[in-house]
């Protein structure tokens, strides 16, 4: 299972390999297209859903048969979270991993470095109800700086 507190996460997430890194991304692919049958997605990227907004409820879904791969973040409006659509969208292969907003940016932080604009708006009815990054987005990890 996936570590419980933040550094043993990301001290995993650095461990994750370019096969890793690659099977994430074909199965966040997967993903959209399974959310796109409920949710419009839009086609470009917004500055990311932090600093934390109370009104959404933040989580990570992972692959079942390894969670320390990350497919997507997911930021969602707390009246829009019904647990039964999200059942759906998984299946049997991923699961929603819910963990504190402070600890899914961290894990963002490292797979998605980039400051800002990483999530793709998800609608319904025409209004934004929440957002998603997909693991497609990862264009490698963040290393530390050389000293």
């Amino acid at each position: 299972m996936l570590a419980t507190n933040t550094e043993n996460m990301i001290s995993k997430i650095k461990d994750l390999s370019i096969p890793d890194l690659s099977l994430m991304s074909l199965i966040s692919f997967g993903l959209k297209d399974r959310l796109a049958m409920y949710f419009r997605i839009d086609p470009f990227t917004v500055p990311d859903p932090f600093p934390i907004k109370e009104d959404l409820n933040y989580f990570i879904i992972v692959d079942k048969s390894n969670t320390d791969r990350i497919i997507s973040f997911i930021a969602i409006k707390k009246d829009f979270d019904d647990s039964s659509i999200w059942d759906v969208f998984l299946g049997k292969e991923l699961s929603r991993l819910d963990l504190s907003p402070k600890d899914i940016l961290s894990l963002k932080q490292e797979l998605l470095p980039k400051e800002t604009n990483n999530f793709y708006p998800l609608r319904r009815e025409g209004a934004i109800v929440g957002f998603v990054a997909f693991a497609f987005e990862i264009c490698g990890k963040r290393y530390p700086s050389p000293a």
